[in-house]
């Protein structure tokens, strides 16, 4: 097969944690086990502290060297800040995209390169690099932005929303094809940016690697508490809309369920206090930690929940979580509409309900609970579901095998 050097321009980047940085540290290393000489363009890490993690440099570039043979790792400074004012996240993303144009100016030819967005100011890169440096780039587009920000009410400004497209519109025309996170995006270039179609898109999305099966094995002895356990783990933002599973769990307070919600984000302060206000007893949150910390409380859960909120936009959503827990052999709840409901038809590893829907997350719940075998047979059919048809690997070598055709 032929070889590529390939740039990946990715912010997020372990040690860092997040959907973000969890793909391009695994996508990054089996391109370089298919034997690819790939160099990770990304920023010091500091997410989601806000604090530069000790070792690295505070304010200059940072050459973390080689992972294995052929994997690269190049850190450009960026400001590290808590990222709560609008201020802060534009200084926070901006800063990023200058540094890392300036040292993707001094890296030597490669045959892609490859940029992760959002944030969209990670795809603008591409767009000063182009004239400089001769590559095929590619775009991975993980979520359809300004459009998501609207849909959350991040975005609230007639005017900041056009600069949004506006920049998104650059982006799109700076690129030669499309990586898609979810396949439903290709809906979205088709109709919204018309011009675009004769791009190729390949869908690369988010299965599961062997080295996270591996994890899963590596802690086997792990069993499910006694306690029926309901698990929640990832970003506590906007989007997920984990007001539901407050509200559900204040429904089955008087059950003998637990539920755990691991992670930080924005709303997460706010849904403390709205859990203290409904005086639950039956929900905890935990912190965002390490993946490999992680994998034990999802194998000492009984069943996931992935939820996001009620909206058009997601009817195509995908989200990465539903794989992992998929492969570590629990039954998911999915509050999600869309694409995602032939899958789980099709793995027959949980169920999709209707978002943002307490009452029926309640109940499909307290179904679960009363029913071992329901848990442990979906649990089954979600792991052999993975490991057949999922797993990263073949996803990207069919990827770029489509790629050099």
């Amino acid at each position: 097969m032929t070889t590529l050097k390939i740039l990946i321009i990715s912010q997020y980047f372990p040690p860092e944690i997040g959907a973000a940085a969890t793909r391009w540290s695994e996508y990054s290393n089996i391109l370089a086990d298919m034997g690819h000489d790939v160099t990770m363009l990304c920023e010091l890490p500091n997410y989601p502290s806000g604090v530069i993690e000790e070792g690295y440099p505070r304010y200059w570039y940072f050459n973390e060297g080689t992972l294995k043979e052929n994997l690269h790792v190049v850190r450009a400074p960026v400001w590290a800040n808590s990222r709560k004012t609008t201020f802060q996240r534009l200084g926070f993303y901006l800063s990023f995209m200058v540094s890392a144009t300036l040292r993707a100016l001094l890296l030597p030819k490669y045959d892609v390169i490859l940029v992760s967005s959002p944030p969209l100011f990670v795809g603008l890169i591409a767009t000063f690099l182009r004239p400089f440096k001769r590559a095929k780039y590619i775009l991975d587009l993980r979520d359809i932005w300004p459009e998501s920000a609207r849909a959350l009410g991040e975005i609230k400004s007639g005017k900041m929303l056009t600069f949004g497209r506006f920049l998104e519109r650059m982006v799109y025309r700076s690129v030669d094809h499309f990586f898609l996170a979810v396949p439903g995006f290709k809906s979205y270039l088709n109709t919204q940016h018309s011009r675009h179609e004769s791009k190729s898109k390949f869908d690369l999305v988010n299965g599961v690697s062997n080295s996270f099966i591996n994890l899963l094995e590596e802690h086997n002895f792990i069993a499910p508490k006694d306690r029926f356990t309901v698990l929640f783990s990832g970003n506590v933002g906007l989007a997920q809309g984990l007001e539901t599973i407050l509200d559900a769990a204040a429904q089955l307070v008087e059950e003998h369920i637990s539920f755990e919600i691991i992670g930080d984000g924005a709303k997460k302060a706010d849904l403390i206090k709205y859990s203290d206000s409904l005086g639950l007893t039956n929900v905890t949150f935990i912190p965002s930690m390490s993946r490999d910390k992680l994998v034990g409380h999802i194998l000492s859960a009984h069943i996931c929940l992935v939820p996001l909120v009620k909206s058009d936009l997601f009817l195509n959503a995908i989200p990465s979580k539903m794989y992992e827990y998929m492969a570590a052999g629990k039954p998911v709840i999915v509050g999600i509409k869309g694409e995602v409901e032939s899958i789980l038809i099709d793995s027959q590893a949980g169920i999709s309900i209707e978002p943002e829907d307490a009452q029926v997350l309640a109940k499909t719940i307290l179904e679960y609970a009363r029913s071992s075998a329901r848990v442990k047979d979906e649990g089954l059919r979600g792991k052999a579901f993975i490991s057949s048809r999922m797993t990263k690997e073949a996803i990207m070598k069919d990827v770029i095998g489509q790629l050099l055709d």
